[in-house]
């Protein structure tokens, strides 16, 4: 139990001599350990897999082991970014990048290939490729600026692959940070968000309809809608964010007092009906982008957010963040985000022991301590991990599990 790579039990085995219940018990034992040992040896692959898919995006790395870590961070004149990605198990197809392509223009992509596995990263790395491929030798002057061209490329790819059910939603950006104009081009990603400064508030701009890459071919597309090029100003203080569903589809479950999984049954709706996040008869919610909107607001404009749980098993529970100490950066608002999300999930069961643990980025984990109101009552007894110095555990907490990769991107105009 207490050994954290299992790949160490290789060589534990229980000799026992008689051939009795006790030799019976010491093989199934000996059984369960080659197990785990086998498990770690391919968990290890997976991880390793990850770290390769990685290597696609801009993260920094780890001085000491060039290990890249969660977040991405730029900051020139005229613009200011920053991503974060955390992947669930194994690998999948979620992917950011951005590239400087001149003084002034930067490209930008934001993709999730749908399902996960080897299949979806493999198409996310065929993308990534024919993105760094287009903007290799890009200039304005000869090149022009034509992200449709780069779509249906990346349409073509996917679609003559043939994989059953694949495709890839994603967004090109052609940014330019001297005026602020963004001109994007989608594929299946259908909604922009924006920081408006002026309003102090997130807006929401719907994108022409297109499929996603590989569901057709792009003869058939070409002659509908097609995929379209349409152009955004950013005015000075304006952000551009985007993320995968990863964030917005981010689930709890709800549980009554003795923390026991429920379904909602709101009095006065029926099944099926909406009751503010979710509909009556489901037993989750979703983290939703009314709370991604709200956290951006509060982080730019320094205020608070109360995170509130629906049919949670601590009705007066309360989640508050205080924003006011932050200076409205980019990279405040997207660590607000991620740490909302994480505590959306997490949960204080009081039969939670030393082993029940929840792993948190250090960055996060800072975040929360300077924000979050009521960090001393929950995470009390951090523990330190034995091989990722990036992460720290939290003992005495269980959470949900996290079923998709969190990919965040934000672009501030300066």
């Amino acid at each position: 139990r207490d050994t954290e790579d299992k790949e160490k039990l290789k060589d534990h085995v229980i000799d026992v001599k008689t051939r009795d219940e006790l030799s019976r018990l010491a093989e199934t034992v000996n059984e369960m350990t080659r197990g785990l040992v086998a498990a770690a040896a391919a968990n290890k692959d997976l991880v390793l897999g990850k770290d390769t898919q990685k290597m696609f995006t801009p993260l920094e790395q780890d001085p000491v082991t060039s290990r890249k870590l969660t977040t991405a961070r730029e900051v020139s004149s005229g613009a200011e970014f920053f991503g974060y990605y955390e992947g669930a198990k194994g690998v999948s197809g979620d992917y950011f990048d951005y590239r400087k392509l001149d003084e002034r223009h930067y490209a930008i992509i934001e993709c999730d290939v749908a399902g996960k596995g080897v299949p979806a990263s493999l198409i996310m790395v065929e993308v990534a490729t024919i993105f760094i491929d287009y903007f290799r030798n890009w200039h304005l002057a000869s090149e022009g600026i034509h992200l449709e061209r780069l779509v249906y490329r990346i349409n073509d790819l996917v679609e003559e692959r043939g994989f059953k059910g694949r495709f890839a939603a994603l967004l090109v950006v052609i940014f330019d940070s001297a005026t602020g104009d963004c001109y994007f081009c989608n594929a299946g990603y259908k909604f922009v968000h924006f920081f408006d400064s002026r309003q102090g508030r997130m807006v929401e701009i719907t994108l022409p309809n297109a499929p996603a890459a590989g569901v057709f071919p792009s003869s058939i597309i070409s002659l509908q809608s097609g995929f379209k090029q349409v152009r955004q100003r950013l005015s000075a203080g304006d952000c551009l964010l985007l993320f995968t569903d990863g964030v917005e589809e981010a689930k709890r479950h709800f549980r009554d007092p003795g923390f026991n999984l429920v379904t909602c049954e709101e009095p006065g709706l029926k099944t099926g009906e909406v009751h503010e996040t979710h509909p009556v008869g489901s037993d989750n919610e979703e983290f939703g982008s009314p709370r991604i909107h709200a956290i951006f607001d509060a982080v730019m404009t320094l205020g608070r957010f109360e995170l509130r749980k629906y049919h949670n098993a601590l009705p007066d529970e309360r989640l508050s963040f205080d924003f006011s100490s932050c200076e409205g950066t980019v990279e405040e608002a997207v660590l607000g985000m991620v740490s909302a999300e994480r505590l959306f999930r997490i949960y204080p069961d009081p039969q939670a022991g030393p082993e029940d643990r929840v792993m948190v980025d250090r960055k996060i984990a800072d975040f929360l301590r300077g924000h979050f109101v009521q960090y001393s009552l929950y995470f009390r007894e951090p523990v330190p991990h034995p091989s990722l110095p990036e992460y720290v555990y939290f003992s005495h907490l269980k959470e949900d599990e996290q079923y998709d990769d969190l990919t965040i991107l934000a672009v501030r105009k300066r």
